[in-house]
C-alpha cells in the first residue's frame, strides 16, 4: 500500500477555511459559511481532478 506525500500547504487551506467556516456559522454569517463552504468544495474537487489527470492513485 502506497501513501500519498502530505502537501502542508494543502492541509492548512483545508483547515484554516473550515475552521472559518465554523466561525462563521457561529457568528450568524450565513453568506459567508455558504460563500465558504462552495469554494472549499470546489477546491477539493479540483484537486481530486488534477491527481485523476496526472495518474496519481
Amino acid at each position: 500500500m502506497q501513501f500519498e506525500k502530505i502537501n502542508i500547504r494543502e492541509l492548512l487551506t483545508i483547515a484554516i477555511l473550515g475552521a472559518v467556516n465554523i466561525l462563521a456559522v457561529f457568528h450568524g454569517y450565513n453568506e459567508l459559511a455558504m460563500s465558504i463552504s462552495s469554494g472549499l468544495v470546489g477546491y477539493l474537487g479540483g484537486r481530486e481532478a488534477r491527481r485523476d489527470n496526472n495518474g496519481i492513485r
